[in-house]
């Protein structure tokens, strides 16, 4: 039987790959999914899902596509919800609009 699910779901995210993981923890959480679940419906192990979860493990572009359609996105999508959570409050990485 696995752990309840929410169980220390306040992720860091410093990384990119631990944006990625917050991100994908989220996702997974507003699903209500076990990592069990989430590792059953991605097709990849359970360990190596929750490693990148917590951001200590760089998923490959095949586990990044599988985990994002499991939950209706595109590869791209997911990893712009990454960029996004990872470049929040770093307003000296933030991309710039030049002026046309």
């Amino acid at each position: 039987m696995g752990r309840r699910v929410g169980i220390n779901v306040a992720r860091k995210h410093g990384t990119p790959d631990e944006a990625l993981g917050a991100v994908i923890t989220g996702l997974r959480l507003a699903k209500k999914w076990s990592h069990t679940e989430m590792s059953h419906r991605v097709g990849y192990n359970e360990k190596h899902l929750i490693a990148v979860e917590r951001g200590t493990s760089s998923p490959t572009h095949k586990t990044i596509v599988a985990t994002a359609q499991v939950f209706g996105l595109r590869a791209s999508q997911l990893l712009a919800r990454a960029e996004r959570k990872y470049l929040k409050g770093r307003p000296d990485q933030r991309p710039t609009n030049p002026k046309r």
